[in-house]
């Protein structure tokens, strides 16, 4: 099953206050969650709150049955326009990450069922689980500022 997605996206950019609230200065994606957490629930998936974690942000899965919940973050922090200075031997500030060029983004989703659930295999996540990719599928389709869309497991 094809559960992580990177893309390309200039729609994204960080904060410029993100850093206040990140542990690692360079995992953030607050506004890709935010997008992801807003937008999800019109493709029938129901979101709850987004956190910030050291790797970038988990946005949680509305399921009764284990905490189910999405990651999203910086796949690569250089920009388009980034590469098109490099290209051209310029010798001025390059656009910050997150700034106007696009930016790499990597999104995936992940169960976790509690240790006696996985001891006893009571819980089949891969329904859940499958549930929300396709949910994500549908809104990067329907999104004209999600470019390059690739899907792995």
């Amino acid at each position: 099953m094809n559960t992580r997605v990177e893309f390309k996206s200039a729609a994204f950019p960080k904060y410029p206050n993100e850093d206040a609230e990140l542990v690692n200065s360079n995992c953030w994606g607050k506004r890709l969650a935010e997008f992801v957490r807003d937008s999800l629930p019109k493709h029938g998936i129901q979101t709850e709150d987004i956190l910030c974690e050291d790797w970038g942000w988990l946005v949680n899965v509305k399921n009764p049955d284990f905490p189910l919940w999405i990651a999203c973050g910086v796949q690569d922090e250089s920009s388009d326009s980034d590469e098109e200075r490099e290209d051209e031997g310029s010798t001025s500030q390059s656009t910050p990450a997150g700034g106007s060029g696009v930016t790499q983004f990597c999104v995936f989703v992940t169960a976790e069922p509690s240790l006696i659930q996985r001891w006893f295999k009571r819980v089949d996540t891969k329904p859940a689980v499958q549930k929300v990719v396709d949910g994500l599928r549908r809104l990067f389709e329907s999104s004209p500022d999600i470019q390059e869309a690739t899907w792995t497991e």
